[in-house]
């Protein structure tokens, strides 16, 4: 029996640059920029891309033009345009976006629900029948985004009982998908696989996604354990720019999941995705150099078979002629 045997038959990926990536900047990075990233990632790929986010410019100033990014970019038939929205109010600013899909953000921790969007967390579930009711009144398909799903900054580890009540939770508001994030990347492959598998018991045929978070270097294990329960659906980001939880000082550039390192080892076990490695890994450089990141993911470093083989040849070539 091959590992490839319980995976999904094709994995989409969910580019998160625009959002997480933008969002964790201290700098503002200008509208046409972003206007010219997004349409150059909208050309690799990708199933679908998180434009921007609906939320307060005073709480997020770095995404306050997302209005304009919407009106802006140009969209591609093949690819799905999304935007986080933290409640009603961004969900009405999203329908006049004429996004595709929303990401209904909700977190499963009471504190980090309370600190980052001033309400409880039964008050944002609460919320989100009118939330689901306008989108879909409006052809907009409705995805619950569950921040701290496994970790949180606050609560330390979150109860796998009180991730499985959001999700029943969600799922009774009518959602059409759910992503559990590991927002401190903390997670194990054997808690991805406990909770997906929990959620798929309780609500069998559910569309879920994993947003991945890289902290302890398993996102990667993580992604191939929510493949192996179902999962086929992964929010990554280019160059692994996102995040904003605190960390260690020494971790401080780790992010989100290089979208580029996801493509590779999905490239490598012949699992479909549908997006060109060598697109992505250019619109990877390209990003990179624009922000100034440097290497932040193991193919920017170099890290392919192409790469690493074509460098011992060149080596073994000077030596022989050394």
């Amino acid at each position: 029996m091959s590992l490839l045997d319980d995976l999904p038959e094709k994995v989409h990926v969910v580019e998160m640059l625009p959002r997480d990536g933008f969002q964790r900047l201290d700098e503002f990075v200008e509208t046409d920029k972003k206007v010219e990233i997004i349409d150059s990632l909208s050309a690799t790929g990708v199933d679908e891309i998180e434009i921007s986010s609906f939320t307060h410019p005073k709480a997020v100033p770095t995404l306050r033009d997302a209005d304009e990014v919407a009106q802006q970019i140009e969209r591609h038939d093949d690819v799905t345009y999304r935007a986080l929205v933290p409640n009603l109010v961004g969900m009405e600013r999203a329908v006049k976006a004429e996004v595709d899909k929303v990401n209904a953000l909700v977190t499963n921790s009471q504190a980090n629900t309370e600190k980052n969007q001033n309400r409880t967390r039964e008050e944002v579930l609460a919320e989100m029948d009118d939330i689901v009711e306008l989108a879909h009144d409006h052809g907009i398909e409705v995805e619950a985004g569950m921040g701290t799903s496994f970790y949180c900054p606050y609560e330390g580890h979150i109860d796998p009982a009180e991730t499985l009540a959001v999700v029943d939770s969600v799922v009774e508001s009518g959602v059409d998908e759910v992503t559990l994030a590991t927002t401190m990347g903390l997670a194990n492959p054997v808690e991805i696989t406990e909770r997906f598998s929990a959620a798929f018991e309780a609500h069998p045929g559910l569309d879920m996604g994993l947003h991945l978070h890289d902290t302890n270097g398993m996102s990667l294990a993580n992604t191939l354990a929510a493949m192996a329960v179902g999962v086929d659906r992964f929010d990554a980001s280019v160059c692994g720019l996102g995040g904003g939880v605190v960390l260690p000082g020494g971790m401080s550039g780790v992010g989100n999941t290089p979208t580029e390192d996801l493509v590779q080892m999905l490239t490598r076990m012949g699992v479909d995705h549908g997006v060109d490695f060598g697109k992505i890994e250019a619109a990877a450089h390209d990003v990179s150099d624009e922000l100034g990141l440097g290497a932040t993911s193991h193919v920017l470093m170099g890290g392919t078979v192409e790469r690493v083989l074509e460098t011992v040849a060149a080596d073994k070539r000077g030596g022989e002629n050394a």
